[in-house]
């Protein structure tokens, strides 16, 4: 995990390639609507996800986003201008996540 200002400087230079925005994981936040986590991919493949600016007992914790638009406006903030948006895992889920969407 990395916080945004380190994501910021990786991407300023060359080694952030993509980012994908998943969907959090159910035990991780769960919720009637879907909460949204960026994963950043650096050029030796490996996948970071962004970390909030405090810590939570001494360790880092994964940012999660309440909407889709907040994670992608985070992922314009690193200097990215598309993202990847990887769908729920289950159809259930993917048809909640568009019927929230719809409302907004």
């Amino acid at each position: 995990m990395m916080r945004l200002d380190r994501l910021k400087l990786l991407f300023e230079a060359g080694d952030l390639v993509s980012v994908e925005i998943h969907t959090a994981p159910l035990p991780l936040e769960p919720g009637p609507a879907p909460r949204w986590i960026c994963e950043f991919q650096r050029r030796n493949g490996v996948k970071v996800a962004i970390a909030l600016n405090r810590k939570a007992s001494g360790h880092d914790q994964v940012r999660i986003f309440n909407s889709l638009d907040s994670a992608f406006r985070t992922c314009r903030k690193v200097g990215f201008r598309a993202a990847k948006v990887v769908a729920p895992e289950s159809a259930a889920e993917a048809v909640r996540a568009l019927h929230y969407a719809e409302r907004y």
